[in-house]
């Protein structure tokens, strides 16, 4: 009989890491986004507005970053657990078989 093999470890340990990308995105986004409106008053004119409009594609793609971590971590997640189920269904399928076999 052939022994099962998959380590679920790397799936698990990139889902954590996505989850960090997330939670490094936002804090970036929060961060940065406090700073561009506390500029000194000297920003003022044609140059502060630009910045600001800048700022705002920069925002837009900072959010793009971030909800795509999060669509990469649900999947990883997904597969995760459903190789895991998977695994654990077949060691009992296996488990019992074994069990019917010697008995």
């Amino acid at each position: 009989m052939a022994e099962q093999q998959a380590d679920t470890a790397d799936l698990k340990a990139l889902a954590d890491m996505l989850g960090e990308l997330v939670t490094y995105c936002t804090a970036l986004k929060q961060g940065a986004s406090g700073f561009a409106y506390m500029l000194p008053a000297e920003w003022q004119g044609p140059a502060m507005s630009n910045f600001l409009s800048m700022f705002e594609k920069w925002q837009l793609g900072a959010e793009a970053m971030a909800q795509a971590a999060e669509g990469l971590q649900d999947q990883v997640d997904g597969a995760h657990k459903a190789y895991t189920e998977t695994i654990e269904s077949l060691d009992d399928s296996w488990h019992k078989l074994a069990s019917g076999l010697s008995g």
